[in-house]
């Protein structure tokens, strides 16, 4: 395969990065860079222990006269469940919308050029060469790949729509070779 140095790119793909686009991938990176990160992991968590602490009225009711201090435990519990699963989902993708909303350069039309080693991001005003290294992670989604924690670009956003499916598993398996065991699957 070709490297920035060597030959041309394996693929190029012209691309234009919404704010949604962005928000999204800036929300599935966060989910994937920990699995106590994803939403119904923790809301998972705080759910339990909404079930432990009603588990246990009988327990406090025996020793005290009163249950309402389990009943508290178990409301705010469940509002937590409530923020995790529900709130804080939607507030990521505000924060991803905003941190889009404060570089212009993004939203110009770009040409991303996928070498082997390495990536060229283009637009009318830069260019910018990221070498695979760089990254901490790419996943692929079911709408983009998505590499996350460069030196110029926090996020690398490769839309697949409008992509036939041979360029797709094209840039699969150059992405998957690229990051090894840091390339993640997903269904989102």
């Amino acid at each position: 395969m070709p490297t920035f140095y060597g030959g041309g790119p394996i693929e190029t793909v012209s691309q234009t990065i919404s704010s949604e686009d962005y928000a999204n991938a800036y929300y599935a990176a966060y989910c994937a860079s920990s699995p106590l990160r994803r939403r119904w992991v923790r809301a998972g968590i705080f759910l339990s222990a909404a079930i432990v602490i009603a588990s246990c009225i009988p327990c406090y009711r025996a020793h005290f006269s009163t249950f309402w201090v389990p009943c508290g435990g178990i409301v705010l519990a469940l509002a937590f469940c409530f923020l995790f699963g529900f709130v804080q989902p939607n507030d990521l993708k505000k924060w991803g919308a905003r941190l889009y909303r404060s570089n212009a350069l993004w939203s110009i039309p770009q040409q991303v050029e996928i070498y082997r080693d390495s990536v060229v991001i283009k637009n009318s005003y830069e260019q910018i060469l990221e070498y695979w290294t760089d990254f901490s992670m790419c996943m692929e989604t079911g709408s983009a790949f998505i590499a996350a924690g460069g030196r110029e670009r926090e996020l690398l956003i490769i839309k697949k729509q409008d992509l036939p499916n041979e360029r797709v598993e094209a840039i699969s398996a150059a992405l998957s070779g690229a990051f090894a065991a840091r390339y993640l699957k997903s269904g989102h």
